[in-house]
């Protein structure tokens, strides 16, 4: 897809976005044909998904249009697809379901209430310029969630493939549930349902370009009349309305919208962090710009647009995005394309899938789920960080073994848990003389020696009150504690971007217990914000820091009680 023109917007603009004001009428050909190509994939699979989120399959249909539209015109990624999501859907099911019965007209409408509650939240975070949420959930945390929500993903829709009904409970008593009716399974059920989950992988595998779930739907739309399967206890979808039915906008109470409120939270988060992943990874290989305050924008008006439909709430997908890629699209008209057929779907065609059989549905969705479920990724970090390995397993079996949004708020947390963690332990270096590289980490430049009377420590991250302690902890043990002890203490601070007033109080205390003990400190290399926010604070402690010296150098080389050498503010 091509990248030109892809220059900056502001958050808020509403202009007309870069690749639109650059368009050439030469790649009007491949964006269409990019976007007959997807409206294939996307056609079978929205009315898979509203399955997984409880709504009619049309509802699947009108969550497209729109929310395409919105971020095709103001989302900074023009590879990017947003639309009908597996993963938003089983969320969306989550926070709905203990409030309306499944399919109701009032299920429907809290459906879209919740879209466009996600909505909002999104326009608010974009107002307030907090695309930073996208990093609320840690990657191996991320990983394990996913991992988790598509094993329950495809377990909750096998008794559509054997033609049973759901148990209650977490996603493995719903599993053992299956198993032990395996016994009043449905024969012809399960031959088109494993009969279709195998067609798509095959296709998916040996014939690539082929719309593989498009296919699978006209072939089982033709064999339900031609071998009678609805006498054989094959359920299929059975009438869709044309045009937009829309439900009645009513039966719902401010109770219900705020019982919302922490489902599309959850939405937010798991589905901005997925689909900025994604974005982020085309940004990196284009060499272009991606803006996350603007991407809150664009999921905002996508998840209003969806709502406004009455469809659930809209993610960034992977395989739609590399199928407009992989069909030759050049930039986000292609999306256009599709979401204009996808109307003309539900004006004209929508009649054509009343003999859809709901097997076939599950098995769309269970394949597209699959590749979701790659443990593999969870065993790896047990190789290379057990404590990520830790997290991402907790969020797995959270899903699994509790439930989704469960899930949700174990990864929020654990992602916190991780950053204090991390934080809490930043590494502190003991520098010293290398006669070719300068002033560097004794213990990684083998032929570095310790200046005589002198303790240099660097502090590789930022000085704030989960890091703080260990810092003091170490400057005690090497100046106070040490035997002999030094004459001169360097705190090099060239590594540190951020200070907050916890740690510089605690720093002015350690600093004034060093001094009193009759030994000399000095800082080198504070950044400006560093010093700046340190004069603001007015700590008299730390008024050297304001005034330090530029590099390690010219703190232990500076004479004794003056200031020759310092940076000035």
């Amino acid at each position: 897809m091509g990248t030109a023109g892809l220059g900056p917007r502001s958050p808020r603009s509403l202009a007309p976005p870069p690749w639109l004001r650059t368009y050439q009428r030469a790649w009007l050909t491949r964006d269409a044909v990019a976007g007959l190509t997807l409206w294939a994939l996307v056609v079978p699979e929205a009315m898979a998904y509203a399955s997984i989120a409880g709504v009619p399959p049309q509802f699947g249909l009108y969550s497209v249009p729109l929310a395409v539209l919105a971020y095709a015109w103001l989302g900074s990624s023009p590879r990017l697809f947003v639309g009908p999501s597996s993963t938003i859907a089983a969320l969306t099911a989550t926070a709905v379901a203990p409030l309306a019965a499944v399919a109701s007209d009032q299920y429907v409408v809290l459906t879209a209430m919740l879209s466009l509650l996600t909505g909002a939240v999104f326009l608010v975070l974009a107002a307030l310029r907090m695309g930073f949420i996208s990093r609320l959930f840690a990657e191996p945390v991320l990983d394990g969630f996913i991992i988790g929500l598509g094993f329950y993903v495809a377990v909750g829709q096998l008794p559509k493939l054997v033609g049973t009904e759901k148990h209650e409970g977490n996603t493995l008593q719903q599993l053992a549930g299956l198993l032990s009716d395996a016994g009043s399974w449905n024969t012809a059920t399960l031959v088109v349902g494993v009969g279709s989950l195998a067609a798509l992988m095959l296709l998916h595998r040996l014939a690539p370009r082929v719309p593989a779930a498009l296919a699978v739907v006209v072939v089982t739309v033709l064999l339900v009349p031609a071998l009678s399967l609805e006498a054989k206890g094959v359920e299929v979808v059975g009438e869709i309305p044309s045009g937009f039915a829309f439900a009645p906008w009513s039966g719902v109470s401010l109770d219900m919208v705020l019982d919302l409120l922490p489902g599309a939270l959850g939405i937010v988060v798991v589905g901005f962090a997925e689909g900025l992943a994604v974005a982020k990874a085309y940004a990196a290989k284009d060499r272009t710009v991606l803006d996350a305050d603007r991407e809150l924008l664009a999921y905002g008006a996508a998840s209003v647009g969806a709502g406004a439909l009455q469809g659930f709430p809209p993610a960034g997908s992977l395989s739609k995005s590399a199928a407009a890629e992989g069909s030759g699209a050049r930039t986000p008209l292609s999306f256009v394309v599709t979401a204009g057929l996808v109307v003309l779907t539900v004006l004209f065609l929508t009649g054509v899938f009343a003999n859809l059989p709901e097997p076939v549905l599950g098995a769309i969705v269970i394949e597209a789920v699959v590749g979701m479920i790659r443990p593999r990724k969870i065993w790896r970090l047990r190789q290379v960080q057990v404590p990520d390995f830790w997290l991402a397993l907790s969020a797995c079996l959270g899903v699994v073994l509790i439930e989704v949004m469960a899930g949700v708020l174990i990864g929020v947390l654990l992602s916190l848990v991780l950053l204090l963690e991390r934080l809490s332990t930043p590494h502190v270096a003991v520098l010293g003389r290398h006669p070719v590289r300068g002033f560097v980490a004794i213990d990684a430049n083998p032929g570095t020696e310790p200046v005589p009377g002198v303790v240099i420590l660097r502090t590789d991250g930022p000085l704030v009150f989960a890091s703080i302690d260990p810092v003091i902890d170490e400057m005690r043990r090497r100046s106070l504690d040490a035997e002999p002890r030094p004459d001169l203490v360097v705190l090099d601070l060239e590594p540190v971007s951020e200070i907050d007033v916890t740690a510089a109080t605690a720093l002015a205390a350690a600093v004034t217990d060093v001094r009193s003990a009759g030994l000399t400190v000095r800082f080198a290399g504070a950044h400006a914000g560093v010093r700046e926010y340190v004069q603001r604070l007015g700590i008299a402690e730390l008024r050297e820091l304001v005034d330090c010296y530029p590099s390690v150098a010219a703190a232990v080389e500076g004479p004794q009680g003056t200031s020759t050498g310092r940076l000035q503010t």
